[in-house]
């Protein structure tokens, strides 16, 4: 598999182990456990003394309270984005989704929190058709490292994306490569978001017949996908249907495509960008790839 690029934008690369913002807040706890043990070592009783016990007790609860405060803030400020971004997400408005998951990556205070938003703003990217920024992007959480044991769902289906990414490219052979680690993360549990680029995949390679075996056979994984990837499955399937035998499965055909509706601008972008032979039968159908 080729190594995947990265972003040149800071706040959108993995999130550094060591940083300014870490190394400040590991300085203070420092200093105030200096503070507090050298006062012990002395016996304990002259900060108590020196400050009144009034006084003392109320001074740690404050900096406690303060610091939780602090990073609970900065929790909420990264979650609202992050939620901003799945709604627009799910509306399919992804130039807005785009730019709300990216301040949830500014936002971000731990390398898990960044990852997601980052895998997100590929996933817009990849649907806007712009596969070269979204492997940026998935690169990016590929190589953070932080989702394996925080959030292992995204990290099963990650190479998945990455294949319809590069698929999207013309790169069948990385693609097909990283269908393969996707299936080595799955292990037995179903291969989210490897559908659409396998039956892709073996249309491409020449096998129409196996690309509708596997769309007829794992129906329920593809209506679970909904949405922009539903639509382009089905578009899929008249494609290999046509390939079969126009004649014998038109009325599955003219199902498939009128099934299409509503689409949406740039819907199928991403597919035909590589793909001639897919673009030739949208155009020979009348199906517009962007309306």
């Amino acid at each position: 598999m080729n190594e995947l690029p990265l972003p040149k934008e800071p706040h959108l690369k993995p999130f550094p182990f060591l940083s300014v913002q870490r190394g400040l807040i590991w300085l203070a706890c420092v200093v105030v456990f200096l503070f507090a043990y050298q006062h012990a070592s002395r016996g304990g009783g002259e900060l108590l003394e020196s400050l009144g016990p009034r006084l003392f007790i109320p001074l740690i609860v404050t900096v406690f309270l303060v610091l939780f405060a602090f990073f609970y803030w900065r929790i909420r400020r990264w979650a609202a984005a992050y939620s901003e971004g799945i709604s627009f997400f799910g509306a399919g408005d992804y130039p807005e989704a785009i730019r709300r998951f990216e301040e949830a990556a500014r936002r971000s205070t731990q390398g898990a929190q960044r990852a997601v938003s980052v895998a997100m703003m590929g996933q817009c990217q990849l649907a806007l058709g712009d596969a070269a920024r979204a492997l940026e992007l998935f690169g990016s959480v590929e190589r953070s490292r932080n989702l394996r044991g925080s959030v292992p769902v995204i990290h099963r289906w990650m190479p998945n994306m990455i294949a319809t990414a590069r698929f999207a490219q013309g790169d069948l052979t990385s693609a097909r490569a990283w269908l393969e680690e996707g299936r080595k993360r799955n292990g037995g549990l179903p291969p989210m978001y490897a559908l659409l680029p396998e039956v892709a995949l073996l249309c491409r390679e020449g096998n129409p017949a196996g690309a509708v075996a596997a769309l007829d056979a794992r129906a329920g994984e593809a209506d679970a996908l909904g949405g922009r990837d539903i639509r382009h499955l089905k578009l899929i399937r008249a494609f290999a249907l046509d390939a079969l035998d126009p004649a014998t499965h038109a009325a599955a055909i003219d199902a498939a495509l009128a099934s299409l509706q509503p689409a949406r601008p740039g819907d199928f972008e991403v597919l035909v960008a590589r793909w001639p032979e897919l673009r030739d039968f949208m155009e020979r159908r009348g199906i517009a790839r962007a309306v």
